[in-house]
């Protein structure tokens, strides 16, 4: 306990010694190939871009909400598609009970294809993919509008079950 550690002075190594930055061989080599990284990064633009349709490319959802009753409102939305990947659907959206019909596209870069529907509950934050679906978006959109009615009735609590009428195009 009672031993004095004492304290020497060396002389700096060689690689810090040397310029304004030095390093082993090691972490230059690393910072080296970041560098050239960032710089192939930097030079590659918007090459790399693609476009792709999406919902909000096929669909005018100001015309559409003038076909809906006055409770509700039709508008964009981005949300999560699969694990990692994001797309845009259309949400029927009845202001009253704060619930949503989500038309979904089941392939995230053809949105006049087939379609899932969803029910989101944005007071209690949950989205339920729904038993009915669509062949094409057309057919979808008509689907929805034949039977807004019943939908309300099912987010106001005055109806029991989903409006019925169309079977998917596959067993969901």
């Amino acid at each position: 306990m009672g031993e004095r550690t004492e304290v020497t002075r060396g002389s700096l190594p060689r690689e810090r010694s040397a310029g304004r930055f030095s390093g082993p061989d090691g972490l230059r080599d690393v910072v080296e190939r970041i560098l050239a990284w960032l710089r192939e990064r930097r030079g590659s633009g918007l090459k790399g871009v693609s476009t792709a349709t999406t919902m909000r490319n096929v669909v005018d959802a100001d015309a559409l909400a003038e076909e809906t009753p006055p409770k509700w409102t039709v508008c964009h939305d981005v949300v999560t598609y699969g694990a990692d990947s994001l797309t845009d659907v259309l949400v029927f959206r009845h202001d009253p009970s704060r619930q949503d019909l989500v038309v979904m596209p089941e392939r995230n870069t053809d949105p006049e294809g087939e379609v899932s529907f969803y029910h989101a509950d944005r007071t209690r934050g949950a989205r339920h993919l729904l038993s009915i679906g669509a062949d094409s978006l057309t057919v979808a959109l008509s689907y929805v509008l034949e039977r807004i009615e019943r939908f309300e009735r099912l987010f106001t609590g005055r109806g029991r079950e989903l409006p019925s009428g169309y079977t998917g195009p596959s067993e969901r």
